[in-house]
């Protein structure tokens, strides 16, 4: 059995919420805003990239990943009309 970890690289999280979801940390970094929370679930979003984090049970995970705009977006289209 391979006990190896494997970290899988997201090109639109900030190195802050890489590491979180990486290495499991257990604290938010400062960029994090709280959302919303529940016990043992909390929904934070960064101040840096734009992603939605979702805390639960010592874990974390990226819900959405921040950095681009939806093409449907206005500040999109005006971009580009």
């Amino acid at each position: 059995m391979d006990f190896s970890l494997e970290f899988i690289v997201m090109d639109n999280i900030c190195a802050q919420c890489q590491e979180l979801v990486s290495y499991q940390s257990a604290r938010p970094h400062a960029q994090l805003k709280l959302m919303s929370s529940l016990p043992n679930s909390q929904l934070y979003k960064c101040s840096d990239c734009g992603s939605y984090l979702h805390a639960f049970d010592q874990d974390w995970e990226v819900l959405i990943e921040g950095g681009e705009q939806p093409t449907d977006s206005p500040s999109h289209i005006a971009a580009y009309a």
